[in-house]
């Protein structure tokens, strides 16, 4: 395999599938849910941040919305698989969708058959066959802990997690793209259960081109 990394080179995981069945139901949160967070976003133009919102309906719509001086800089959605955005923040690129979900602690990997290894602590699950571009999932205690996608052996965009003990929802995370040189980090300050699901409309959004 020629954009082999250190971590194919490690144990190999007997059951793949059932590691990645473990961590999806893991984090099927099965009540629609308020995150609000405090968040940060830096390139190389410089910084800006402020408050957010995350609205959560099970199994797999998710928007959020980055807020500065009380008024939206981004929202970002996800509804039916397909990402969608309304944004203004100039020149940002979004995140592909899986690193998306990924922010809120949410394995969704797409289509495709994982591999799976060991490294030190961590499962980690890979996604990508024999193709230049592959996306690793590090697991641990049956949550994400790390997400990368490398290319040709080179790590293109990561995210990483902190989690609350018991927590269902990811204390802190940070999406870093190395392309671009950016880098977006969120603290989760509140997060309230509904009984009622957000209305759908919340999720629609403009398509991302």
């Amino acid at each position: 395999m020629g954009c082999a990394s250190a971590i194919e080179s490690g144990p190999p995981i007997a059951n793949p599938a059932d590691v990645a069945a473990g961590v999806g139901t893991r984090t099927a949160v099965e009540v629609s849910v308020t995150l609000r967070f405090d968040w940060s976003y830096a390139d190389r133009r410089g910084d800006i941040g402020g408050q957010g919102v995350g609205r959560y309906n099970p199994p797999d719509s998710l928007r959020v919305d980055l807020f500065t001086s009380g008024d939206v800089a981004m929202a970002i959605a996800v509804a039916g698989g397909e990402l969608r955005s309304l944004g203004e923040i100039e020149d940002v690129a979004i995140p592909a969708l899986e690193f998306v979900y990924a922010m809120a602690g949410l394995f969704r990997p797409g289509d495709g058959v994982a591999e799976g290894y060991v490294s030190g602590a961590d499962s980690v699950l890979v996604y990508g066959g024999e193709s230049s571009r592959r996306t690793y999932f590090f697991v641990r205690d049956g949550r994400l802990r790390r997400v990368e996608e490398r290319v040709r052996g080179r790590t293109a965009q990561r995210v990483n997690l902190e989690w609350a003990e018991s927590a269902d929802w990811p204390s802190e995370a940070e999406y870093r793209n190395f392309d671009e040189h950016s880098r977006v980090r969120w603290r989760v300050e509140e997060i309230t259960n509904h009984e009622e699901s957000h209305p759908a409309h919340a999720y629609d959004l403009p398509p991302v081109p």
